[in-house]
């Protein structure tokens, strides 16, 4: 087999074919080439029986490209391989040996997410009144399973979880069913109480191999550990640098665990990246490198003709948005493509303002793994209730969240409501006095109707932010969220609700009207907020997470909002969390080819208030000698403590920022467009604009204006 295309490292990880081994592949080292050459190797030179080697990674796209890459080298059919991720594993042995579990028989089916919380919805009915939500319910009995640490502090809450899951697990036994989870809890199961079992599969898989191993929990360290006992021919392939899912369950433990276990193994590192230039990689060291506990490499690239990492202080949150913006135009010109570029942020919230301005630059961008921001359930309920409360007689909003959060109110009581407002040649809204039904449904609709008429009273005696805390308490859907979501979703998606406050300051700020002449221009206008994802044959710049972006490379990559508060998370507090926020920083930079900008800004919206910001310590980590800085803000407020946690209340605007602009400078204003200062004061600018905005007086630390 030919293995010249491998370097020296590449090639020693191929050849350590007896014994455990260990590889840490570096982001961009060719981990996968490495695992499915070593795959290849073992057929083609050592003559090793294909059956008898096992590989499992993380999802079915990484599997489908081994079988496709070994298939391709040694030109065989890899269809029956065992190469596949942990739960089809799990699933494929199951199938042929779960009888000796009784009562299950190989005929058992496996339920999804949605026909699990169904059994769980189910047996928390034939229980009665509980204290716990079913779909928090399922989310506890998930981590019980996938978490061999988890507990729960509640006590009622505790005695409520074990009597659902020991009736849960009791449904599943007499269907002859498994839960996704439950896959590799049984296996392993099936392994401890069968010991020939266990042996006929130890002497079956005479070399394992495992990809991504430092996203292993601690069952599927079990179950591998289990099977690699006999020969312990097992090689592993991670990146302690790229562990960033602890909380899904992922054990960056695994890895020292695995050396104390195995004693004898091999550690091999591939230091070589294939990937981002020697610029890119020199900051990627430096960043994680203040990690202690962690096994020492230094990536290195043979590409040194790139540039250095350009740092961005923005004066505020618009101003940084308009810095990304006009750099992916510039790059546009300059002959890239808009798919060589992508948006990276901590937080999914953080979205919505590049959305915005892409829209209206006509760039097309989408969001990867997730929904644009205004394509949100959760947005889209906040949407329809704003709309009810202007226009009452809007029978598609009202439909949408008449029964959110649920209040009784199906289908059969809609309909004859419709009748009602037929008759009466009116709205469904405005039907509800009408109606004559009785029972939980009709005091629903009539509570509804109370809550938004007394919530439409107060619309002019309000500031537009605080009508989203208004109606997220009065009509009770955090609540609804926080009881029908794991922790995790519900905290998201009311950060995602809680966004949608700047989009009211927004407009709150740049009108004299009434707010029900505001909110009715805003609803107008976010009727075009939509994104064209589907006309742009795949050529659009990409938002995504740090943790969604894991795995991809972009030739040019915007790391966004790096401040203290959103990156670090303000949820990180342990020396622990911070470690995994130092990872996560890592996985962003190691995402670029050959551009890397990161941005922070002074001021930022968040939530609706404009809060004085700190930028992240992971910047104030980096050697600045590493990064061209030179575009700074001049005037830029450079700041080095550490706070935990964003700031509440809307904060008090430093003078420091007062002065930035000076008569004669161009300028530029997320509403009014592009303007000359023509005078100033201490506090304020007045502005020429084009003809038809006219001149304004501005408050010259406005985070709407940046300098051109």
């Amino acid at each position: 087999m030919d293995l010249s295309g491998l370097n020296e490292r590449q090639l020693e990880a191929v050849k350590s074919t007896e014994g455990p081994v260990m590889v840490m592949a570096g982001a961009g080292s060719g981990k996968t080439k490495v695992l499915t050459t070593r795959i290849s190797y073992l057929i083609s030179d050592l003559g090793i029986p294909k059956e008898n080697i096992l590989a499992v990674t993380f999802t079915n796209k990484a599997a489908n490209e081994m079988k496709e890459r070994i298939g391709n080298i040694l030109n065989i059919n890899t269809k029956s391989m065992w190469v596949s991720t942990f739960h089809s594993f799990a699933s494929r042995l199951l199938r042929l040996e779960i009888d000796k579990l009784p009562p299950y028989t190989k005929y058992f089916n496996i339920i999804d997410d949605d026909d699990s919380l169904k059994i769980v919805k189910e047996v928390m009915k034939s229980m009665g009144d509980l204290y716990t939500a079913p779909k928090e319910m399922r989310g506890l009995i998930s981590r019980s399973k996938n978490f061999l640490d988890f507990s729960i502090k509640n006590q009622e809450k505790r005695t409520e979880f074990h009597r659902v899951l020991d009736a849960y697990e009791a449904r599943l036994k007499s269907e002859n069913l498994l839960d996704f989870d439950d896959l590799i809890i049984k296996t392993i199961e099936l392994f401890k109480n069968n010991p020939a079992v266990l042996e006929k599969y130890q002497n079956k898989f005479q070399y394992i191999l495992v990809d991504e191993f430092q996203d292993t929990n601690g069952l599927q360290y079990n179950l591998m550990s289990l099977l690699a006992r006999k020969h312990k021919n097992i090689f592993v392939v991670g990146d302690d640098f790229q562990s960033i899912y602890a909380f899904r369950g992922a054990k960056i433990e695994n890895i020292q665990k695995f050396r104390k276990e195995f004693l004898d193994s091999k550690l091999i590192l591939l230091e070589q990246n294939y990937r981002s230039t020697e610029e890119i990689l020199k900051l990627a060291n430096d960043v994680i490198d203040k990690n202690p506990n962690q096994i020492k490499k230094v990536m290195f690239s043979n590409n040194n003709n790139g540039v250095k990492p350009v740092l961005y202080n923005a004066f505020s949150y618009y101003d940084e948005i308009m810095y990304v913006v006009d750099k992916i135009k510039q790059l546009i010109l300059n002959g890239d493509n808009y798919s060589d570029m992508a948006i990276m942020y901590r937080a999914n919230h953080i979205s919505r303002g590049f959305e915005e301005e892409l829209m209206k630059s006509r760039i097309p961008y989408k969001i990867y793994g997730g929904l644009s921001y205004f394509s949100r359930a959760e947005i889209k309920d906040m949407i329809a209730y704003l709309r009810l409360l202007v226009i009452p007689s809007d029978d598609f909003s009202f439909k949408r969240v008449v029964n959110i959060p649920k209040r009784g109110i199906g289908n059969a009581i809609l309909d004859k409501l419709a009748i009602t407002a037929h008759e009466n040649n009116i709205s469904l809204f405005e039907a509800i006095p009408y109606y004559k039904g009785k029972g939980q449904g009709a005091d629903g609709l009539k509570e509804f109707k109370m809550i938004m008429d007394s919530i439409r009273l107060t619309i002019e005696n309000v500031k537009l932010v605080d009508l989203i805390d208004i109606l997220l308490s009065e009509t009770g859907y955090e609540d609804e969220l926080r009881r029908v979501e794991d922790e995790d979703t519900a905290e998201d998606k009311i950060k995602n609700v809680k966004e949608f406050k700047s989009v009211l300051k927004d407009i709150d700020e740049e009108s004299e009207l009434s707010n029900v002449e505001k909110l009715s221009s805003l609803l107008g206008d976010l009727a075009l907020r939509t994104n064209n994802d589907d006309n742009n044959d795949g050529n659009s710049v990409i938002l995504t997470t740090f943790h969604q972006a894991k795995g991809l490379e972009f030739k040019n990559v915007f790391m966004v909002a790096n401040e203290e508060g959103i990156f670090p998370s303000q949820n990180s507090a342990s020396d622990e969390e911070i470690e995994e926020e130092r990872r996560i920083c890592y996985v962003g930079i190691t995402r670029a080819k050959k551009r890397l900008y990161l941005t922070y800004c002074n001021r930022r919206r968040v939530f609706g208030y404009d809060t004085d910001m700190e930028r992240s310590r992971f910047i104030d980590d980096m050697d600045k000698d590493l990064l061209d800085s030179g575009i700074k803000k001049k005037s830029a407020t450079i700041f080095v403590s550490k706070p935990t946690a964003l700031k509440k209340e809307e904060s008090k605007i430093s003078n420091d920022n007062n002065c930035i602009f000076k008569t004669g400078d161009k300028i530029n204003h997320k509403i009014f467009g592009d303007g000359i200062v023509v005078s100033k004061d201490d506090s304020t600018i007045t502005v020429a604009f084009k003809a038809e905005v006219g001149v304004k007086k501005l408050k010259a630390n406005h985070p709407s204006l940046r300098k051109l």
